[in-house]
Parts: structure tokens; C-alpha cells; sequence
């Protein structure tokens, strides 16, 4: 179960929103954290786009990622809410975090840009 991500990379290497990928779409998507390929949701009917991973597009800092790996309880939480709402899917919180191993300071989903991992990062230190 992979988490909505609304953020991408265009197939020029653009940062792009899932809702401006509806007017301006491109053949493929990259995550704009990992590199990983991702499958492009653009949801005509209900204005709601987003872009989700894929079991083989994932690169080696895939496996990684806040959006391939969600937190514990917020699976748990999905799986709870999936019985009312079968489409559900997790949601990757963003927060202030310091790297333990580089000693980055950052804000924004829990992945170290420069490690390529989340798995040393610390809650609330950034600013």
C-alpha cells in the first residue's frame, strides 16, 4: 500500500502539481524524493488527481521513501477507515526533521535528500 503523493517530476524534470498535470499532462512522472516512476491518477470525475509508486519503477532509494513506506500507524489507521471508505489510502506527514548521520536539518516529508533515507531522521529540530 503506497501513499498519495500530489508532488512529481514532470517528464522534463519539473516539479509539478497533481491538478496542473491534469491540463498539462506528460507520458511519464518521476517522485520528486526518490527518482522512483510513478503511475498518474488525474481523477476527471472528481477534480482530485495524485500520483502513486509502482512495484517496478521503484529505484534503489525507493524502498526508502515516506510515500512507498508509511508509517506504522498510519496503516494501521487506513486499514481501519478502508472499511467505510474502500479507497483509502495513507498520508505521508511532513514535520521538522534533523538527520542524525549528516546533520541536516529539513522540513517536509520524513527523507534526508542528502542520505537518501528517512531512517536517521529525528522529529522536531528544523526549523
Amino acid at each position: 500500500m503506497y501513499a498519495k503523493s500530489f508532488l512529481a517530476l514532470d517528464g522534463n524534470g519539473r516539479l509539478t502539481g497533481a491538478r496542473t498535470a491534469q491540463t498539462a499532462p506528460y507520458d511519464r512522472y518521476t517522485c520528486h524524493l526518490c527518482g522512483s516512476a510513478l503511475r498518474y491518477h488525474p481523477q476527471y470525475d472528481t477534480e482530485r488527481p495524485w500520483f502513486e509508486h509502482t512495484d517496478d519503477g521503484l529505484t534503489a532509494h525507493g524502498q526508502q521513501c515516506p510515500y512507498v513506506r508509511p508509517e506504522r500507524r498510519e496503516i494501521q489507521l487506513i486499514k481501519r477507515l478502508q472499511k467505510f471508505v474502500p479507497d483509502a489510502l495513507p498520508v505521508v506527514r511532513k514535520a521538522s526533521w534533523h538527520c542524525r548521520q549528516c546533520h541536516h536539518d529539513y522540513y517536509g516529508e520524513r527523507y534526508c535528500t542528502h542520505c537518501h533515507t528517512g531512517h536517521f531522521s529525528e522529529e522536531g529540530v528544523a526549523e
